[in-house]
């Protein structure tokens, strides 16, 4: 079984959804949130409970998540080199970059695989290794996730809040 979550952020995550097609529908699990229900999966449920998530993420033999730290975490937690699909603010997923940013984090210590190109989701899930399969990271996820939020980004636009209270 392959189980694919994309998180309960309000955006829907089309795009990762629509990657799914080329895989064997059978074997999917697919916890899709505010997107459409995929069509001809083994099972699909908008959201699931967190003991429900874990038994999927123990249960599964490869996993494919969006780049929640909180799927990341479970998903590794698993015995899984999960497969991860970043959200991103150009296609409308996310309000910023952040997932983008962890995952070639993650990805450049082993932790996780990233596609940043959905069309080669399939072939990626195939190489993942199975669950508790040696995965040649080098180092702890703990200390990969600090690295990764120490590092020193590009240079942003000023945050600008705005106030949206009703006015009378």
């Amino acid at each position: 079984m392959i189980f694919v979550t994309v998180g309960t952020h309000q955006q829907p995550f089309e795009r990762l959804l629509d990657g799914i097609g080329g895989m064997p529908a059978e074997n999917l699990v697919v916890q899709y949130g505010y997107g459409a229900s995929p069509p001809g999966v083994a099972r699909a449920e908008p959201f699931m409970p967190y003991v429900e998530m874990v038994r999927c993420f123990e249960q599964a033999e490869r996993v494919v998540t969006h780049a929640g730290v909180g799927s990341i975490l479970s998903a590794r937690r698993s015995g899984h080199v999960p497969v991860v699909v970043p959200r991103l603010k150009r296609r409308g997923e996310h309000v910023d970059d952040h997932q983008l940013e962890l995952t070639r984090a993650l990805a450049d210590s082993g932790h996780v695989i990233a596609v940043l190109d959905i069309t080669a989701l399939s072939e990626a899930v195939a190489s993942a290794p199975a669950r508790g399969a040696p995965s040649g990271t080098s180092g702890s996820l703990h200390a990969a996730l600090r690295e990764a939020l120490s590092a020193p980004s590009a240079p942003q636009r000023p945050l600008q809040l705005r106030d949206h209270r009703l006015r009378t």
